[in-house]
């Protein structure tokens, strides 16, 4: 090659990376306040912690799986920028802890910067939404490990709380009840069978099935709800004694992560299963176990709180617009028994 390899030649455009962050420069500032002491494209975002007096730190990441093959076929990604926020900031919350701050990541085999332009603007705005700051991210092109057109997109939230504010799940009883906040869809999790039901169906994502009001594809690409707004102000009138954020795994593998070794009886008459998850295991003919093993159902998030408080939460989370029910109570024993 005359004059040499480059970095351009071997696939890699640092001109992409740089007109990319400055294409979303004013969207993360936007999600700045006081507590960000860092400019932003330094080395690492700092973040002062005011106001606490014995502080404990909660963090977590992860990504939004196969649905970004969902977000591609559709040359959509507003989706998927909430999604990270959102499902990030829930497993924060799930700990007890207020999510103050996040990070991003975009990897792909060639940055495309208007679409990760469209995935961090999207990602802002569910920051500042939550009141969390968007403090740094990194995208990076790496052909040769992604295929063509391929992309991934993950998430970092940090989060603090009092420690007395921890929740682990410990302080849940025999007899407590769980609350089930609903869910919007898939959210994050499952896609892959979701997927792979509609290409052996034969369905596309531009299908409107009977009895929808909207596309396959935009039922998919619902974003990820989170639930920060109703579990603060839950948790300043309410005893809370465990909290769990349905994720992949539904119901039977989250549900137990907070419940400190107890089990607990769920009624799944007590909430409407949304449309979408009735169409999936239609089209697959899939059991009611898989059903609830891989996907939410409806009810992205529990709360479990003492019998007593029950209907004192009920009307703090109506309140807030969410249409919170009672799906069950705390058990001895462990695992999660289903009743109708």
């Amino acid at each position: 090659m005359p004059g040499g390899f480059s970095y351009e030649a071997a696939g890699v455009s640092i001109e992409r990376g740089q007109a990319a962050a400055k294409m979303i420069r004013d969207s993360v500032e936007g999600t700045h306040g006081l507590e960000v002491v860092s400019p932003l494209g330094g080395f690492a975002g700092l973040y002062g912690l005011l106001g606490y007096t014995e502080p404990v730190i909660a963090s977590s990441i992860d990504g939004v799986g196969t649905k970004v093959l969902v977000a591609k076929a559709l040359q959509r990604y507003d989706s998927i920028g909430a999604d990270i926020v959102n499902h990030c900031a829930n497993d924060v919350l799930a700990a007890g802890a207020r999510p103050l701050l996040f990070l991003d990541y975009v990897a792909s085999s060639r940055l495309d910067p208007e679409n990760v332009a469209e995935i961090v603007r999207a990602a802002a705005e569910a920051c500042c939404s939550l009141g969390v700051a968007l403090v740094g991210g990194e995208t990076a092109e790496m052909p040769g490990l992604y295929g063509e057109g391929d992309f991934d997109v993950v998430g970092v939230c940090v989060g603090a709380c009092e420690r007395v504010e921890v929740i682990t799940g410990e302080a849940v009883e025999v007899g407590d009840v769980v609350i089930g906040l609903p869910s919007t869809g898939l959210h994050t999790n499952g896609y892959t069978l979701a997927r792979r039901v509609l290409e052996d169906a034969n369905v596309s994502y531009s299908e409107v099935p009977e009895g929808f009001d909207r596309t396959v594809g935009e039922e998919y690409l619902e974003p990820h709800r989170a639930y920060v707004r109703e579990i603060l102000a839950l948790r300043a009138k309410v005893e809370v004694h465990g909290m769990a954020h349905i994720t992949g795994g539904g119901l039977p593998g989250n549900l137990p992560r907070a419940l400190g070794g107890l089990g607990a009886r769920v009624y799944s008459s007590s909430w409407e299963e949304l449309p979408i998850f009735k169409l999936i295991r239609s089209l697959g003919n899939i059991s009611v176990e898989e059903m609830r093993r891989v996907f939410n159902l409806g009810v992205g998030f529990c709360v479990m709180v003492p019998e007593d408080e029950v209907e004192k939460a009920l009307i703090v989370l109506r309140k807030e617009g969410c249409d919170a029910r009672r799906i069950g109570e705390v058990l001895e024993g462990r695992g999660i028994e289903f009743a109708s």
